[in-house]
């Protein structure tokens, strides 16, 4: 059976880069958070540290306070990668499906759902986000990896069910 392994440390490495490169440096496409709200930033970079049970306690607290509408997006989207990092698909799931709700602009909340549903083997479901993620970010490096990363579990995924209906 496959199993999930380095790509997720691949998605959640790209999910806190602040727009390291120039290609993903897009209008809308950061998941760090300004310090209007210290809980928010201060989540985010423990996020970015890799501390992701720490990082959704504090942004879900700044997420408590009053944000608007992008800050409270980007940060339910840090939440949806923390929880996605931690293989807590479902709560994760929840809060990238809020961040769209919010703002449909920003292409790493796709990347971040396609993860997720990475993660939980719905795979048609990941393509659509990578797909709808590079409309908004054609050239992002992030995303075309990601974009590998899907089609090979596909693939795997597709095989392990052959090996299986031919035991059977």
């Amino acid at each position: 059976m496959h199993r999930p392994g380095p790509w997720l440390a691949l998605f959640t490495g790209a999910l806190f880069a602040a727009a390291a490169s120039a290609a993903d440096d897009l209008p809308h496409s950061s998941t760090v958070i300004g310090p209007t709200n210290p809980l928010l930033t201060d989540g985010t970079a423990a996020l970015e540290a890799g501390r992701y049970e720490e990082g959704v306690r504090l942004t879900l607290a700044g997420l408590d306070r009053p944000n608007n509408s992008r800050d409270a997006a980007a940060g339910h989207s840090n939440v949806c990668a923390g929880y996605a990092a931690l293989k807590r698909w479902h709560d994760a799931l929840t809060h990238c499906n809020r961040a769209l709700e919010l703002d449909r602009n920003n292409w790493r909340t796709f990347n971040n759902r396609a993860a997720v549903f990475v993660g939980l083997k719905m795979y048609d479901l990941a393509v659509t986000d990578v797909n709808a993620g590079l409309e908004l970010a054609p050239t992002s490096r992030t995303l075309h990896k990601c974009q590998q990363i899907v089609n090979e579990h596909r693939r795997a995924a597709e095989r392990d069910r052959r090996r299986r209906s031919t035991k059977a």
